[in-house]
């Protein structure tokens, strides 16, 4: 990648634009200085790891759905969780999952390299670049490229996805559940008009299905598919849609039929930003100890209580405390719980269920 490719994207990482306009310009701009014609970056949940929303270019859509539904459910979506967890966030998946290799030929792709986009240990997004040149020096500029892009890539993401908040605090307040019923083939035979909104909504830049399933959700029922009855009986995930409205979507499997084939229903509902409580932990880093520590103080609880119910010391509760007004930036426990209702647009309040992200 040119310098002046470089210093472009730098810039465009400090423009504080929305998810899918960062990933856009992002990719507009260095995706032809790699000689990578055909891609897809998605933003993931940081809590699970998995995809929520993807701009692609170049991509079939019979491409895409052999990805989401044979690729990523098995191998793929556990390789961008953990490869960054063991010290490689730009990698290959064609030495990994051998079926990749075949998809990619079918469309007259060669080459392939995978980024993990994790800023302060949490995964924020991915993206994959695919290209006809299998030469080792196209190879290796790409992978230089990407590595020299990674930490301003992960802290823009991350970024934006405060930017999303902030958008979605003009959404519509409704909050209709909107219900999915995918068939055996991930086909709708159900689809409600409030889930008609949402999967607008949620719909994928550079796809253009009949169906309107977005990839994310074809995604979670993948996942759901080849999990394990007695591992997973539901899969929940958190997406989100161009407006920056952040979604939960739950997905459970039906009774199989007479012929053994099981359809997924899907319910989807937007999450207000007043129910967003992560962003208060994504926006600040908060530990999930200091997490806990400050759900307490907003609760009203003294030091004593709060060390009796977490079976800590007063001292290790009140030093806790101190790191997260370090990090939010002010002084004290009023100075906190202000914070909170401030950057929470109403009655504090802190998601505790907050985890390192996880494909389980």
């Amino acid at each position: 990648m040119s310098d002046m490719s470089f210093r472009a994207v730098q810039r465009l990482c400090c423009a504080g634009l929305d998810s899918v306009s960062l990933r856009l310009a992002v990719a507009e701009r260095s995706a032809p200085d790699m000689d990578a014609p055909s891609w897809a970056f998605s933003t993931c949940d940081p809590d699970t790891g998995l995809m929520t929303h993807t701009v692609s270019e170049g991509i079939t859509e019979s491409l895409a759905l052999r990805y989401v539904e044979r690729l990523y459910p098995y191998e793929i979506a556990q390789l961008t969780i953990d490869m960054p967890r063991n010290g490689t966030n730009v990698f290959s998946t064609l030495a990994h999952a051998p079926e990749s290799r075949e998809a990619l030929a079918e469309c007259g792709l060669i080459d392939e390299v995978n980024i993990s986009l994790v800023a302060r240990g949490r995964l924020w997004g991915t993206w994959c670049l695919m290209s006809r040149d299998h030469s080792a020096a196209a190879m290796s500029r790409r992978r230089g490229a990407l590595r020299r892009l990674s930490p301003y890539l992960a802290r823009a993401l991350r970024d934006a996805a405060m930017v999303d908040l902030a958008l979605a605090a003009d959404a519509p307040t409704d909050t209709t559940p909107g219900v999915v019923v995918l068939d055996a083939r991930n086909r709708p035979t159900v689809l409600t008009a409030a889930a008609r909104r949402w999967l607008d909504d949620l719909a994928d830049v550079g796809y253009d299905f009949d169906d309107g399933v977005p990839l994310a959700l074809r995604a979670l029922v993948g996942q759901l598919r080849t999990a394990p009855v007695a591992v997973a009986a539901t899969k929940r995930l958190r997406a989100r849609g161009r407006s920056g409205r952040w979604y939960a979507v739950m997905a459970a499997l039906a009774e199989p039929d007479v012929n053994g084939d099981t359809a997924a229903t899907l319910v989807v509902e937007p999450i207000m930003p007043t129910a967003v409580r992560t962003s208060f932990g994504w926006r600040y880093d908060l530990s999930a100890r200091e997490r806990e520590v400050v759900a307490a103080v907003v609760r009203g609880e003294p030091t004593k209580c709060i060390a009796a119910s977490l079976g800590i010391s007063p001292h290790t509760v009140a030093e806790h405390l101190e790191r997260a007004c370090a990090k939010v930036g002010v002084r004290g426990r009023k100075a906190l719980v202000a914070r909170l209702f401030l950057d929470g647009r109403g009655t504090p309040s802190v998601d505790q269920a907050s985890v390192p992200a996880t494909a389980s």
